[in-house]
């Protein structure tokens, strides 16, 4: 063999010593190169969310990194409503009454605050042919839970001397025939005995409407009588020639 080898190599020597320092000294780059990549790319990176203001920190890597870890802070979803909107709207006020009598279509009807006798009348279909509805104050404000009759009996004639003289005998008390007789009876002044003395009136009623003038306040109109509990369409009817303001 030794014969086959140039001149020049011919009787050197192959140390082993040296060849594995070389091994050692590439495996050692080799390390370092890997080492430098990992710790280059496993960097942490911080990225800004301008729309939802989140921050995210990726970490990424593999192999012998500790793998990725991500943290976004959510944005805020709560909402403030104003403390004077309200969650639903409110009702319009109504008032229910009970339409009997000579009408067309006599049961409970729903009509806005503030209507009158006539609308009631109306809803329900409107009176009967030849029904007489003088006696009814077609005017006057309804009340929520009243029932309007329809009885067609007219009104009661206006009051003369003899009406007013056959009234006085039918008080029967001291000073209420008198009392009925020397004029009508005025509601925003008149005391509980003066009221006494009116036709269907007795003194619980009489105490009633004073109360219910305490507390409401001077009546607007005599028909304004037919509020109180008590006095309904046809009594009202009775009294309006004897009572005024």
């Amino acid at each position: 063999m030794g014969a086959r080898l140039p001149a020049v190599l011919r009787g050197a020597v192959w140390d082993p010593a040296a060849r594995g320092a070389l091994v050692l000294a590439l495996v050692a780059l080799a390390a370092a190169a890997v080492a430098a990549f990992f710790a280059w790319h496993g960097r942490p990176v911080r990225i800004d969310t301008a729309a939802s203001g989140a921050t995210a920190r990726v970490t990424a890597g593999t192999g012998a990194s500790t793998g990725g870890t991500t943290r976004a802070d959510p944005p805020s979803t709560e909402a403030s409503v104003p403390g004077g909107m309200s969650q639903s709207p409110s009702p319009a006020a109504e008032v229910v009454v009970d339409v009997a009598g000579l009408v067309r279509e006599p049961g409970v009807v729903r009509l806005p605050a503030g209507a009158r006798v006539v609308d009631a009348i109306e809803r329900a279909g409107g009176v009967l042919p030849g029904t007489d509805t003088t006696g009814l104050a077609l005017a006057r404000q309804l009340v929520d839970g009243e029932q309007i009759l329809v009885d067609g009996k007219p009104g009661p004639a206006p009051a003369g001397p003899a009406a007013e003289a056959g009234t006085g005998d039918a008080g029967g008390g001291s000073g209420g025939g008198a009392g009925t007789a020397a004029g009508p009876v005025h509601l925003n002044t008149a005391t509980a005995e003066q009221l006494d003395t009116l036709p269907g009136i007795g003194p619980v009623l009489a105490e009633r409407i004073v109360r219910y003038r305490d507390e409401n306040g001077p009546f607007a109109s005599p028909e304004q009588l037919a509020e109180v509990p008590g006095v309904g369409d046809r009594r009202l009817a009775e009294l309006l020639p004897l009572i005024a303001l």
